[in-house]
């Protein structure tokens, strides 16, 4: 079966336990804003060329990043599990989202792996630095 975005919504809603299609669908591009802004620019484009049209865009969503870059003058680099989910756990809480960052985080990276090949999920985990890499494997 060919996955297209709503099937991946909801897949992510039904790992992590999400009730309503847009509450995931905001969800879903938080973690993607966060995941692919941590990858070089080839990897990024390298995962959106396996995505379908309309996941592509919420996977090439780049206003969150370069807001947070503006705002503090810093680049993202988040090296541990526990800064990712601070970030993902921030933006749902100041768009008021009832999920918890680390169920949608997993949902996310699991079905996200589902439907990119297996080279290209390693070629991400190869980028996140060890316990992101080992968080992002198990997902």
């Amino acid at each position: 079966m060919k996955m297209n975005k709503d099937i991946f919504i909801k897949k992510v809603m039904e790992q992590a336990g999400i009730e309503d299609k847009s509450t995931a669908e905001r969800g879903i591009q938080i973690v993607f804003s966060l995941l692919s802004y941590r990858l070089t620019e080839q990897e990024q484009s390298d995962v959106a060329a396996q995505l379908p049209e309309d996941l592509r865009r919420m996977w090439n969503n780049r206003v969150w990043a370069p807001n947070f870059f503006r705002l503090s003058g810093k680049r993202l680099k988040y090296r541990h599990k526990i800064e990712l989910m601070s970030l993902v756990d921030n933006e749902i809480k100041r768009e008021g989202l009832p999920i918890h960052a680390e169920s949608i985080t997993i949902a996310v990276f699991h079905t996200l792996k589902e439907l990119i090949s297996t080279g290209e999920s390693d070629e991400i985990a190869m980028m996140l630095p060890g316990e992101l890499r080992e968080f992002y494997k198990a997902a």
